[in-house]
């Protein structure tokens, strides 16, 4: 998941962090956002809600969002 952050971000793996935010990277606005959604769901196999979009604010949410994906919660 990270290594997917990274490339949209054109980061260093070792620069995203669980912190990693739109507040602590210059790349991510909104529209690099819905790029890293559509790459998430490629990449893992799955569908994000609008809520669980609007959730993903940093790398450790996006992980949350993820687990609970993964454990069939959402």
């Amino acid at each position: 998941m990270r290594r997917v952050v990274a490339d949209i971000f054109d980061l260093e793996l070792e620069q995203v962090a669980e912190s990693s935010s739109p507040e602590t990277t210059e790349a991510w606005d909104s529209l690099q956002h819905l790029n890293l959604v559509l790459a998430l769901e490629q990449s893992f196999g799955v569908a994000f809600t609008t809520e669980e979009i609007n959730q993903m604010l940093s790398v450790g949410e996006i992980v949350n969002v993820l687990r609970k994906k993964a454990d069939g919660q959402s």
